[in-house]
């Protein structure tokens, strides 16, 4: 399903952002990456229910499976980026 919509509307790059980073946000960023999309897990736009579960999670997004940024740092790339 997941690969089936992004492929749909020709997109590379997913920002993941929601609740429960450890689990769904994680999951997510695993299934986009394995499906060869350019993954970011936005920091500040994540939660779990601790601070060391939402911490475990980002470490291994940004270890194996994608990059992880916050919201401030998204936007400087995105109005730093050529127009194409």
């Amino acid at each position: 399903m997941l690969q089936s919509a992004l492929s749909s509307h020709a997109i590379q790059n997913v920002l993941i952002a929601g609740t429960k980073t450890n689990i769904c946000c994680e999951s997510t960023g695993r299934d986009a990456m394995q499906l060869d999309h350019q993954v970011v897990m936005v920091e500040d736009c994540c939660a779990a229910l601790s601070d060391e579960e939402h911490r475990s999670a980002l470490e291994n997004m940004i270890q194996q499976f994608g990059d992880v940024m916050t919201t401030d740092e998204i936007i400087t790339v995105l109005k730093n980026r050529p127009n194409d």
